[in-house]
């Protein structure tokens, strides 16, 4: 009986992980209590102690309380140990207990449940908005959209591992799922999304390659990835070439507008859009006298420095001088366009994934001509990642305890140049970056050799690498760990896998 309650609640949290932060809450806190039954204390510990990659888990969350011995901001690290809890608890809990390949099973048919229930709520809250520039990761209701994208890329290796047993209706149930995460990364413009998801299907290809075909075969599928980078480095190349460069002269530009008014005239950035420079032809104050008699939404005035940046960018999309005529010769869909957001021309013509590439083109051509990351949150953590490698300089072997993360981010960003707006002035968005500034070095090659732990265990599944690549390359770009929905998704599945890393067959 025990055994059904344990699978239930296995589901439970799996799904409930994909929706609400509450759900996975509960899930965690009844499958604790039912560690004290199943398999119950004496045993559970005894499991415990034979799982070196749990009781590394475990060592994770006993640095965070030894560190706090080194912090100031007793509040902030009792708020962070709350967080990290699911650690301990899935250390214990997953990892003091036997667990069968099919419950196994169940636990990943309930997480692509869960995708399937977060992705139709996300789908209603899409079709309710009315069409404009919106950041569609805002659809994703419950938890970070994020820490959905890693749920769904792990998903997609599960269906690759359990492939070969599935009849006729789960190949149908797991072709539908696959082209719902597709549909739904595109939707999202999920970057991340798609990026880790190539990182697992090219792994995958060579996994698969090895088995089939040895060194050949990832001598074949190495080339093969070889000339489709190369092509995609090309074409990317082309498309910045296209949008983003200019054959305008500065040479013999004209002095005043057609109703007399001095132009600006900033050759010194090169910002581009649409092939003409942004900054040349810009009466400002015209331009937002002839555009507050077409439109209801002001432009003029110290706060409203962003809308009249805006309207700058999408004229110059459409080769218009920013001036009174430029204003004039805008048609009612333009004007309509630029009151809902817009900021180019462009974006009124791309979706999805087309237009999540423009933007992190878009945000390299700004960051390279400007050194301003604040268009793209790619290029924003290179400005975070420079914070961070300062603050782990200045805390180096000791790190800045469990609690003063935040404040010492805070502070270098005060005391630093560094060119970031204050709403974008985040932290580290890299968790080895994050343990390091924390706990130092020893912080940092513990939390790395957690990803090499699992390989000292005996023969390790393709699910369980495929899990551990996903939460490493997730680590890389964000702080995974410091939030309940990312410790849980880490936390739940490193000690599921891990209690069943000598049984998992291939």
């Amino acid at each position: 009986m025990t055994k059904h309650i344990q699978t239930f609640l296995l589901c439970f949290t799996a799904l409930g992980m994909a929706n609400l932060n509450l759900l996975m809450s509960i899930g965690t806190i009844a499958l604790l209590i039912l560690w004290f039954f199943r398999p119950g204390t004496a045993e559970g510990w005894k499991l415990l102690k034979a799982n070196r990659t749990a009781l590394a888990m475990a060592g994770l969350f006993l640095i965070h309380i030894v560190w706090v011995i080194n912090t100031e901001d007793l509040a902030y690290a009792a708020k962070d140990l709350r967080i990290k809890l699911p650690l301990l608890v899935f250390a214990v809990v997953l990892g003091g207990s036997n667990i069968s390949r099919k419950q196994v099973k169940y636990v990943f048919a309930a997480l692509a449940a869960g995708i399937w229930l977060a992705s139709i709520r996300a789908y209603i809250t899409y079709l309710s908005i009315n069409e404009s520039f919106y950041e569609f990761r805002g659809i994703v209701q419950g938890i970070s959209h994020i820490r959905l994208s890693l749920m769904m890329v792990l998903v997609v290796a599960a269906i690759f591992h359990y492939r070969r047993e599935f009849g006729p209706v789960l190949k149908a149930l797991a072709v539908l799922t696959l082209l719902n995460i597709l549909l739904f990364f595109n939707i999202l413009q999920s970057a991340s999304g798609i990026i880790i998801t190539v990182i697992v299907l090219v792994f995958s290809l060579f996994y698969a390659a090895k088995k089939r075909k040895g060194a050949v075969g990832v001598a074949v599928v190495a080339l093969i990835l070889a000339v489709v980078g190369v092509a995609a480095g090309i074409g990317v190349k082309d498309y910045y070439s296209r949008y983003f460069t200019s054959e305008q002269s500065f040479e013999g530009l004209p002095t005043h507008t057609a109703s007399g008014n001095p132009y600006s005239h900033n050759t010194s950035i090169g910002q581009v859009e649409n092939g003409h420079y942004t900054f040349l032809y810009v009466a400002e104050y015209e331009m937002a006298q002839a555009w507050e008699e077409r439109s209801d939404h002001a432009v003029m005035g110290d706060e409203r420095i962003l809308e009249r940046a805006a309207l700058i960018r999408y004229l110059t999309s459409k080769g218009l001088t920013k001036d009174r005529e430029g204003v004039e010769a805008l048609s009612e869909k333009d004007v309509d366009n630029i009151e809902k957001g817009f900021p180019s021309v462009v974006y009124t013509r791309k979706r999805g994934l087309a237009l999540r590439f423009h933007t992190t083109v878009f945000g390299y051509h700004q960051f390279r001509v400007t050194e301003n990351a604040g268009g793209s949150s790619l290029f924003q953590r290179l400005v975070f990642w420079k914070a961070a490698t300062v603050l782990i300089s200045e805390n180096f072997w000791t790190g800045t305890g469990t609690g003063d993360l935040k404040k010492a981010f805070i502070d270098i960003y005060d005391e630093s140049s560094m060119n970031l707006a204050e709403q974008y002035r985040l932290r580290a968005h890299n968790q080895f970056l994050t343990f390091f500034i924390s706990f130092g070095l020893v912080g940092f090659i513990y939390f790395f050799a957690m990803f090499l732990v699992p390989f000292f265990g005996g023969k390790i599944s393709y699910l369980h690498m495929a899990f551990l690549l996903i939460a490493f390359v997730a680590c890389l770009t964000e702080d995974t760990l410091e939030t309940q929905a990312g410790v849980t998704f880490f936390s739940f599945f490193y000690g599921l896998l891990s209690a069943r890393t000598r049984s998992l067959k291939d």
